[in-house]
């Protein structure tokens, strides 16, 4: 088996013989790998006699290319320019990869990776990843989808020697993380998806003439992140098992680049801690998620003692909370039935009531108004993730762009709204409307990398912004932005290493608190039945 690992340090490609207990490190510091969470980075030829991985090129733009080495030692060398998770066919003889330009292009070339024609491509904003071929070779099966929101299910599409493009067809319906799909046997496939209720990584079976997927995992902390097949006798199950820990953070914002040393923990009782947001002004509470197993839940901490909001068990929340400017009501979105709606409750978790739900889907943390009248959500109504504005006391969501868009900020004057809007695969520009959906101009602001958390913030004064920039897996920092020049100032100079999804900035603009998130990955193996 092949795989990626930091456990001599950096992200290096790896070899083992299962069951043998020997690792062999076969890129040995010499690339910048990077454990993309949405793709593929390493796997094995044809014919298993070499293994491939992804080099990530550039971060701006995001740029990478595949690499080929053999398996018993030797020199890589490029394999396809610009070409991702590269997978043979049964037969050996062709080789199907995708790149990472708009529509993830895919592509089938000979077993070297020469003579390439597109196949498909989707549409600007639509993912394609995890490729793999059918067993007879006739399909090439894929994971499709908004990585943005997590909007992905597995697809299908003919492999046909003619000029015209082939139509995919739609073969689960999870509508959320989907990867790593692997073939058990003939027509049933293994892979990892999340639970209807928002409880993590599960693996599922399906069978893709009957289509009806089942879970097939167990437990209540593990995280089943990636699976694969052996094709060798006795053929095995592999999987990547996390058991993920989170926990808050906090470092101050001051006229000088704070170091890892400057990083202190905030005292939570609960072990697991993440989307954290302050209650505005001298409110001195800040609600959060976490769980005892299984699904997120919702909870406040004030005055350092906790206390439970909304039972994960009830539908696990997705995203970070938003507090209302009066600190009187907190806004929260919970995944049940493989839908999240929208809710509002009170701050001590009283009386739940529904924003938005049934055919809206949200996608991603709200945002209030400053006179708390109205919230802004990205959300998917069956054409694609828009941003809308909800009115809190009753009334029909309100479509304010007609276009993909994700991460929606008020700012704190009620302006403007600051949103993404993906302009090159895995690059945002970061735009501004009106609540009457008048765009309005501001500063050149570009986000790398796909991520369902919101990664600016308004400083309280509304006159900047502090962004995360980084790649998840390697360095990630906090600048400061400032709106009316555009002037940029690293805040931060953090140890890589834990993945830092959410944040938010204290009242007083003086301190910054975030999550950390450690996956903490087993590879496990599991013999087939015969």
């Amino acid at each position: 088996m092949t795989f990626l690992s930091d456990r001599d340090g950096p992200f290096d490609a790896w070899i083992s013989q299962i069951g043998s207990g020997e690792f062999v490190n076969i890129t040995r510091g010499r690339f910048q790998l990077m454990n993309n969470p949405n793709t593929r980075s390493a796997g094995f030829s044809g014919d298993g006699a070499q293994v491939w991985f992804m080099q990530l090129v550039s971060a701006r733009p995001l740029r990478w290319t595949s690499w080929i080495s053999p398996a018993l030692g030797g020199a890589p060398r490029t394999f396809v320019e610009g070409g991702l998770d590269p997978i043979w066919s049964p037969d050996g003889r062709n080789v199907v990869y995708h790149t990472n330009v708009l529509g993830d292009p895919i592509f089938i070339a000979d077993r070297n990776g020469n003579n390439p024609r597109q196949i498909f491509v989707a549409p600007p904003g639509v993912h394609g990843h995890y490729l793999t071929w059918s067993p007879d070779g006739r399909f090439i099966y894929f994971v499709r989808g908004t990585l943005q929101n997590e909007e992905m299910d597995i697809w299908r599409i003919p492999v046909s020697q003619s000029e015209v493009a082939a139509a995919p067809e739609r073969i689960t319906s999870h509508n959320a993380r989907v990867a790593y799909p692997a073939w058990l046997d003939a027509r049933t496939l293994i892979y990892s998806a999340t639970a209807e209720n928002g409880s993590g990584q599960w693996l599922y079976a399906l069978d893709v003439e009957h289509r009806i997927p089942h879970r097939v995992s167990s437990g209540i902390a593990e995280q089943y992140l990636s699976v694969g097949v052996s094709q060798a006798r006795p053929r095995r199950v592999v999987a990547t098992i996390a058991t993920p820990t989170a926990s808050l953070w906090t470092v101050p914002i001051s006229d000088r680049v704070q170091m890892e040393a400057a990083a202190t923990r905030v005292p939570t009782p609960n072990t697991r801690a993440l989307g954290p947001r302050f209650a505005p002004g001298d409110l001195a509470f800040m609600a959060f998620l976490s769980s005892k197993g299984g699904a997120d839940g919702l909870w406040k901490l004030e005055n350092g003692a906790p206390l439970e909001l909304w039972r994960g068990d009830d539908g696990g929340v997705v995203a970070p909370p938003a507090i209302s400017p009066d600190g009187r009501h907190i806004c929260f979105s919970y995944r049940t039935r493989g839908t999240a709606g929208l809710y509002v409750m009170n701050a001590n978790g009283t009386n739940v009531r529904t924003l938005a739900a049934d055919s809206f889907d949200v996608r991603g943390a709200a945002s209030w108004s400053p006179d708390g009248k109205w919230v802004a959500v990205a959300a998917n109504r069956g054409e694609g993730t828009r941003l809308f504005k909800i009115p809190v006391d009753g009334g029909a969501p309100v479509r304010l762009l007609d276009t993909l868009s994700f991460n929606p900020a008020w700012s704190p004057d009620g302006r403007f709204i600051m949103y993404s809007e993906q302009q090159s695969a895995g690059q945002f520009e970061v735009k501004a409307i009106t609540p009457d959906r008048a765009p309005v101009p501001i500063v050149e602001l570009q986000i790398v990398g796909f991520s369902t958390s919101v990664p600016y913030r308004f400083l309280p004064d509304g006159k900047g912004l502090i962004v995360l920039e980084g790649v998840r897996g390697a360095s990630q920092n906090f600048f400061r932005v400032e709106l009316a020049t555009g002037h940029r100032r690293q805040l931060t100079d953090l140890t890589p290493g834990p993945v830092i999804y959410n944040f938010d900035v204290s009242p007083d603009g003086m301190q910054i608190v975030f999550d950390r998130l450690r996956n903490n990955t087993d590879i496990v193996s599991m013999n087939l039945a015969r």
